[in-house]
């Protein structure tokens, strides 16, 4: 990173860690920038693949669900720690994610979202219905929060919701700078050209179907990563919070935060989460005055708000 960008980090990550003490560690607003988080990390893994790669998932959710699941049930049935499930969590949703992309990444366009779609409900249909593993409809409850861990002799636990709020944010943060990092290697490079042409990236040497489903794999990891967070921070894992209209949402969320930019999941995802609980004032109309928010943005910023704040090209 340039030596602004270094600085921009350094202050938002400051910020951000900070939050608590400048709420006043209002339960209220910690929990919407909790959720914030949460958002934030699934939606990344997607802008990975949506924004940088071009591949349309209508399923992503489920991958979080996969990721959620597992460490629900290792947590719950199994008595693993957090984190000893986290990781595991992760490396579940990542095989969950190149199997698919193995089966469905050699349809294109719409085909592809048809698949993903299908395979979402598949996921959810699962989790509804298998009961004897996943809960069934009422979920798996119970779900324990992170063990404390000792930093530099200190031992931190996450009992409180500021202390799990800044686990989330450092999350959130690293995986922001993980996801900065790889599309500006040559990785994102590759895949900035698939998405271009995949043709004559193909003609220049490159293997099509590996690099994509590599990114697919990635992004379900970082899906599978959040979906663990969610249930930790929740107590429950619940097929509702990962059913095809959280997958839709995931989408809404990079296309208005900008799809192919770094920064858009995470301007999304404050404004996907932030403003309909500022509308809350207005109960009775606040879905229309979302709706007519987002179809403004889509209207009058149509690189996403990271590109009203970032000035280069989506694809860079």
């Amino acid at each position: 990173m340039r030596w602004r960008e270094t600085a921009a980090f350094a202050i938002a990550a400051a910020f951000l860690l900070l939050l608590p003490d400048i709420l006043g560690a209002n339960p209220y607003l910690l929990h919407i920038a909790i959720l914030t988080c949460l958002y934030a990390i699934p939606a990344m893994g997607l802008n990975l693949m949506l924004g940088y790669a071009g591949l349309v998932s209508l399923g992503h959710a489920a991958l979080a669900g996969i990721g959620g699941y597992t460490a629900a049930i290792l947590m719950v049935e199994a008595g693993i720690g957090f984190w000893s499930s986290l990781p595991l969590a992760a490396l579940a949703a990542t095989i969950a994610g190149a199997a698919i992309g193995v089966l469905c990444l050699r349809l294109r366009s719409h085909f592809f979202m048809i698949v993903t779609l299908a395979f979402g409900l598949v996921l959810f249909a699962v989790m509804n219905n298998w009961d004897s593993l996943t809960g069934g409809a009422a979920g798996l409850a119970g779900v324990p929060r992170p063990g404390p861990i000792a930093v530099g002799g200190i031992e931190i636990a996450f009992r409180s919701m500021t202390q799990f709020y800044r686990l989330v944010a450092v999350a959130t943060l690293a995986i922001f700078l993980f996801q900065l990092l790889l599309v500006r290697s040559d990785f994102g490079r590759i895949l900035s050209s698939l998405k271009q042409d995949e043709t004559l990236a193909a003609f220049r040497g490159v293997d099509p179907m590996l690099n994509k489903v590599a990114v697919f794999a990635i992004g379900s990891g970082l899906a599978g990563l959040g979906g663990a967070l969610q249930v930790s921070y929740l107590r429950v894992a619940a097929p509702s919070m990962f059913d095809m209209v959280e997958s839709i949402n995931l989408v809404l969320i990079v296309v208005v935060g900008g799809a192919g930019y770094s920064l858009g999941p995470a301007l999304g995802s404050v404004l996907f989460v932030g403003l309909p609980e500022l509308l809350r004032m207005a109960s009775a109309y606040r879905l229309v005055l979302f709706g007519v928010v987002l179809v403004l943005v889509m209207l009058f910023a149509r690189r996403g708000l990271a590109g009203l704040v970032v000035r280069k090209p989506a694809a860079s």
